[in-house]
């Protein structure tokens, strides 16, 4: 525990239970974004995670998470679980102070120390085998192909059951002109089980600025149900103010209904 503080984590929050469920409160950082956070238990780091979201968003990720998320819904059991057996669990974070930079680019601090301090601690909830413990007391161990920020390739199709809302799961694509002046484009093969499913909303980050707003997923538009992007006339508008014809566009996948363009 005492690592984290000394590098500037500072507790914000705490799990609470709420009629049987997994709960939370913030006190501070709620809104803030690209922040690491851990999960404390009683002193001991249990949990070490990214987000690019804002923190409280983020949290609510862990009350009811989908099927595919499987980091969300081993942490919720183990958070249930140890507030059930009266253990507190606290939430800490350290926000990135935007003061790093490199040869005149930003470096997300809180980014970079994710690998090294879950390589230090070896918090018990990450990595992977995780000891999760049932609302009866009993621990087994559970194995999770998420280690770290494990980047699979585009040519390597990633099962919909190990993708997790913390993993930095990326890809490319080339603006073409109809992308830059549609303001859509589609998913790559091998990433097509990592979206939501068809008509369900999408949350698009765009940016050094996290300019957020929403678009959909359409699964029709392509004959493989590869999913499409639509982020309408907002993306349309962020492509053409921001990017060029022909540009790589990095795309990071947050949740199945989240994503950050670079």
């Amino acid at each position: 525990m005492e690592r984290l503080t000394e590098v500037g984590f500072q507790k914000v929050g705490f799990w609470k239970l709420k009629d049987g469920h997994v709960d939370f409160e913030l006190n501070s950082q709620e809104n803030t974004i690209n922040v690491l956070y851990a999960f404390v238990c009683e002193g001991e780091v249990m949990y070490i995670g990214k987000t690019i979201q804002p923190l409280r968003k983020r949290m609510y990720g862990y009350l009811r998470p989908g099927k595919s998320q499987s980091t969300n819904i081993k942490n919720r059991d183990n958070i249930l679980a140890s507030l059930v057996a009266g253990k507190g669990v606290e939430i800490f974070a350290l926000p990135d102070n935007g003061l790093q930079n490199y040869g005149g680019f930003h470096i997300n601090m809180a980014a970079g120390l994710e690998d090294s301090l879950i390589s230090s601690l070896s918090p018990s909830w990450n990595g992977a085998q995780s000891k999760v413990i049932d609302l009866a007391g009993h621990s087994k161990v559970e194995t999770s192909s998420s280690i770290g920020n494990e980047e699979f390739p585009v040519t390597q199709k990633k099962p919909l059951e190990t993708i997790s809302t913390d993993e930095n799961l990326k890809f490319q694509f080339h603006l073409r002109k109809t992308y830059y002046n549609q303001g859509f484009f589609n998913v790559p093969v091998a990433y097509m089980d990592a979206f939501g499913n068809n008509n369900e909303r999408i949350e698009i980050s765009c940016g050094k600025h996290a300019t957020l707003f929403e678009g959909h997923i359409n699964r029709t538009a392509n004959t493989n149900n590869t999913p499409r992007i639509m982020g309408g006339r907002q993306l349309t508008h962020w492509f053409k103010n921001s990017k060029n014809l022909d540009d790589q566009i990095k795309v990071t996948v947050v949740s199945p209904n989240s994503i950050f363009i670079e």
